[in-house]
């Protein structure tokens, strides 16, 4: 079921994105006067069609939804009549080719804007960056940051949430492997630190590595290990685990907050463990096997949540939320700083920098699609936000069968004062399609990675 409701957000969403990509080339297409004949969503066999207009447009959803495309008037893919040669792409000048060329990508960044406009209407929910447990003679710890140090700006950049944080640290590594943080301490007072990590880019961006290779964890309040909801038929349903019971032991070990017991539990995949907890004034022990956490095989999975105080909550929740045209400022801003984080991370990859493991493919994607539709819109959003802007950056990149490739042609072009001869155009979009089966191999190969955990 889980793998179905990711499968249809991923086609849901991905679809969404592309269809917002190629109406950005299909409306300033039609603003200058080019004939579209088709808009298609997703590629291969059409399974439903409609046409409608003057120019009796097809408007098509295709079998396979991994992009899509806008067909237009074109002489050099077919016949065209005399009277319909001035609506003709090819017969376009340099200026409005590139305009129409670049109104895809465009159009993905300004969703993201949109995206994260809304999303700062709204309010988006984080953590206060707090810094939890930290260890001793890590480079953090050698800067002089200590538990219970709240992070308020990282590289100049004003800071609220753990999120905000990490991307802000990220993109400081990526730029001079300086990470400078302000930070006040438990008393409000204000520390500086730039954390040197030269040399280790490449270990500070593979996947989850960034705040263990840092030496430090977010601070988490004291969780009581109170049960408050058991799902059903999980495997604590199936022992006979009830809200309101208190766990007092695993396997003999004492539990004294929901965090160990989380720790311990997923430590623990698919074995039997023995819970001592307390139900009213009765002591009970029950015997639990253990399931396996659907995203990652190698954790346990008990099927319990915890009772949440939700005043202590609310005093590490942080939310932001501004009013425009605050919140259309902020979304510029998160923009461009994931436009410049992702082009610096894919720079570097490609330079052997950092870990080609960042690189996701279609079946990440959509697992992540299914995660983050479970969690509500903000998330989606933020989910959907990145992935335009990732879109419209690889269509910008130069190769011919993307957007970034044919406006390279046309600059071509212009200069030369004619087309590259055929037989060139050929061999490049011949080069273009290997370099981009290449990226989409080596991300499904990571996607399968992180899955099975080869």
């Amino acid at each position: 079921m889980d793998f179905l409701f990711s499968i249809v957000a991923f086609v849901i969403l991905v679809g969404v994105l592309v269809a917002i990509h190629e109406y950005g080339h299909y409306l300033i297409a039609r603003l200058c006067n080019v004939k579209v004949l088709r808009y298609s969503i997703g590629f291969g066999k059409v399974l439903w069609s409609k046409r409608t207009g003057l120019d009796q447009t097809e408007y098509c959803l295709s079998a396979i939804p991994l992009g899509g495309y806008v067909q237009l008037l074109d002489e050099r893919s077919e016949e065209v009549d005399e009277d319909e040669k001035h609506r003709a792409f090819n017969n376009q000048s340099a200026t409005k080719r590139i305009f129409i060329l670049l109104a895809g990508p465009f159009a993905n960044f300004l969703f993201a804007i949109i995206a994260y406009m809304t999303m700062f209407s709204v309010g988006v929910p984080g953590v206060t960056p707090i810094i939890g447990e930290i260890e001793s003679g890590s480079i953090a710890w050698q800067n002089n940051l200590r538990s219970g140090d709240q992070i308020v700006n990282v590289g100049g950049k004003e800071v609220q949430t753990w999120q905000a944080s990490l991307i802000s640290m990220l993109g400081e590594i990526l730029d001079d492997e300086q990470i400078k943080i302000t930070a006040t301490d438990k008393f409000g007072n204000l520390k500086y630190a730039t954390l040197d990590v030269t040399g280790r880019t490449k270990e500070l961006t593979a996947p989850n590595a960034l705040m263990p290779g840092l030496g430090f964890k977010p601070f988490i309040p004291t969780i009581k290990p109170i049960i408050e909801a058991v799902v059903p038929d999980g495997p604590a349903d199936r022992a006979g685990l009830l809200p309101e019971d208190v766990i007092l032991k695993v396997d003999e070990v004492d539990i004294k907050n929901w965090n160990q017991f989380v720790e311990t539990i997923t430590a623990k995949p698919n074995q039997n463990i023995k819970v001592e907890i307390k139900r009213l004034d009765r002591i009970y022990q029950k015997t639990v096997l253990l399931d396996t956490n659907v995203d990652n095989e190698d954790q346990g999975f008990i099927g319990l949540r915890a009772r949440i105080d939700q005043d202590q909550v609310k005093k590490y929740q942080a939310i932001q939320k501004y009013r425009f045209p605050k919140s259309l400022t902020m979304a510029i801003n998160e923009t461009n700083q994931m436009i410049v984080l992702t082009l610096n991370m894919f720079g570097k990859m490609v330079r052997g920098q950092i870990s080609g493991k960042n690189l996701s493919g279609p079946v990440g994607i959509a697992k992540d699609a299914g995660t983050v539709a479970k969690r509500g819109l903000i998330a989606t959003l933020s989910f959907m936000a990145i992935i335009s802007i990732s879109l419209g950056i690889l269509n910008l990149f130069p190769l011919p069968i993307l957007d970034g490739g044919q406006i390279v042609f046309v600059l071509i072009e212009k200069m030369m004062g004619r087309p590259l001869p055929e037989k060139i155009q050929i061999v490049f979009q011949q080069f273009g399609i290997g370099a981009l089966l290449f990226l989409m191999v080596f991300a499904l190969y990571n996607d399968l990675i992180r899955i099975f955990g080869w």
